[in-house]
């Protein structure tokens, strides 16, 4: 592999250390979510019996706050350079202040503002699932590009 190759090939590309661990704390923040959510909201069980789910929820949630500040320093930086997934990653990045607004709305606040937070965080829970999905999915094409750029670098010896 030539250095232009491996230069598109990791450009914007998370370590694998780091990759792991966010489809780690998503995969569990989103489960234990979900765990809360059906018995909580969809049986109305009480979750006090399932303390475990709220406090993993928690824990986890935070967790994915750091990691996901960890890629502003790499991932996030070199993409806007780029000008390369932009929307997605901006509305990806929106989302996540969202659910860090309900968070905060929901550890602070009573009554309807508690009510609303609720809802909003599992709106916004459920948009994140789903453009995190979505979001790997565009990085991957758009990846998949730079590779086929730097292949036809190689091919003409010229620079696009």
């Amino acid at each position: 592999m030539t250095t232009s190759e491996n230069n598109y090939s990791s450009i914007g590309k998370m370590a694998f250390w780091h990759k792991c661990i966010t489809y780690l704390t998503i995969t569990l923040t989103v489960s234990s979510g979900v765990v809360w959510f059906v018995y909580e909201d969809v049986l109305g069980l009480s979750i006090e019996s399932f303390r475990f789910w709220i406090n993993l929820h928690g824990v986890i949630g935070h967790l994915f706050l750091m990691v996901l500040g960890m890629a502003f320093y790499h991932h996030v930086q070199i993409c806007i350079r780029m000008k390369k997934n932009i929307l997605m990653g901006s509305l990806f990045i929106l989302i996540s202040l969202f659910l860090i607004a309900s968070i905060l709305a929901l550890y602070y606040g009573q009554g309807v503002i508690h009510e609303q937070a609720h809802l909003m965080h599992l709106i916004f829970g459920a948009l994140f699932s789903c453009l995190f999905i979505l979001h790997i999915k565009i990085g991957r094409k758009s990846l998949c590009n730079y590779q086929k750029k730097a292949e036809v670098i190689n091919l003409n010896g010229v620079r696009v």
